[in-house]
């Protein structure tokens, strides 16, 4: 068990490293810096502002998927509501899972029509289901182990042996 608590446990730090470098890559697209894409395509779709307003948003969000996934795994996250904790990070699993699902639907409908096309950008799709595999490793392993392990509230659980 133990080596299985650890091992998630680095799934979700590894959660934290994957949100970090997705935020880092985000602001350097927002900046003008294509790393990673095509140069050309990139400047003609960023120099839309949605493109802008769009990668500020995301490095946002996965900035503070940081300290979301840090809190499935270290000490201090067991102090903060769990309730809290839990809407962050199953709401950041549920929009990886909902894209890679979705990106996968869409490859699946490219193979069956003839349309797939093997593209280096494709790589990007990995990324997405490497994100989502560990926030949802790391947000099950959080809710299970702290569903476990949290006492029941006193003021919403009647006393034992009192029966009504």
């Amino acid at each position: 068990m133990a080596a299985r608590h650890g091992w998630v446990s680095w799934a979700a730090y590894a959660a934290a490293l994957w949100a970090l470098i997705f935020a880092v890559f985000h602001a350097l697209w927002a900046a003008g810096w294509y790393v990673g894409l095509d140069p050309e395509q990139a400047r003609i779709a960023f120099a839309k502002t949605p493109f802008l307003v769009y990668d500020l948003v995301v490095a946002g969000m996965c900035a503070f998927a940081v300290p979301v996934a840090l809190a499935l795994a270290m000490p201090w996250g067991r102090r903060l509501p769990r309730r809290l904790v839990g809407l962050f990070a199953w709401g950041g699993t549920g929009l990886l899972v909902l894209r890679s699902v979705a990106s996968v639907v869409q490859a699946v409908y490219l193979v069956a029509s003839g349309q797939f096309v093997v593209e280096f950008r494709g790589l990007w799709e990995l990324w997405f289901y490497l994100g989502a595999t560990l926030f949802s490793l790391s947000t099950w392993r959080f809710w299970r182990h702290q569903a476990r392990s949290t006492p029941p509230n006193p003021v919403l659980s009647p006393p034992v042996g009192r029966g009504r």
